[in-house]
């Protein structure tokens, strides 16, 4: 496959079929992301399609110094905190989904992840975030940043302090051993 940098300024330039070859190789990351966040498929469809129809239109106000997955990712995560703030005025907020961690239950603890699941759903909607994106997406702290519209610091502190959260929430629910597990470096 030709470079990122290559495809865009094809793009760029009106050729559609770099775009689909842009599309096919990130639809599934970004829509596996979005799962993270919510069960509703036909409102993750959504997301991903806005974003990349807004990626597609907006293409020329395209930086090329980070990758085309960063950009677009934000754009998803925008268009789903667009949603999610229009669900909470309506009192309804689907965020009740963490499969990375359910998917990796086979593997582990299944009591584990449970519990993680439901310690991740009380945090607030940036400590998630920036949590998965880090610790299941393996996002560096600079990619989180340009995702969540946030500075790099500030992604570093809220993973800082959402580990800190989960440790003592953690300890609260299930003792000291087993909150010894989530603890790790930044």
């Amino acid at each position: 496959m030709l470079s990122e940098k290559i495809l865009i300024e094809k793009v760029k330039r009106g050729n559609k079929r770099a775009f689909k070859k842009l599309f096919n190789a990130n639809i599934n990351k970004l829509y596996q992301f979005l799962m993270q966040f919510s069960k509703d498929k036909d409102a993750i469809a959504d997301w991903v399609q806005t974003a990349f129809i807004k990626a597609y239109l907006n293409i020329n106000n395209f930086e090329s110094n980070s990758k085309f997955s960063t950009w677009l990712f934000r754009i998803a995560i925008n268009e789903m905190k667009s949603d999610f703030r229009s669900m909470a005025r309506k009192n309804t907020f689907p965020l009740d989904d963490c499969s990375f961690l359910e998917s990796r239950a086979a593997n582990e603890d299944f009591d584990w992840h449970y519990d993680m699941k439901w310690l991740l759903d009380e945090l607030e909607e940036v400590n998630k975030a920036v949590f998965i994106l880090h610790e299941a997406e393996n996002y560096k702290h600079s990619e989180i940043s340009k995702i969540l519209n946030i500075s790099t610091e500030s992604s570093r502190i809220i993973l800082y302090r959402t580990k800190k959260i989960l440790r003592e929430r953690w300890l609260k629910e299930t003792g000291i051993k087993k909150a010894k597990s989530i603890e790790g470096n930044n």
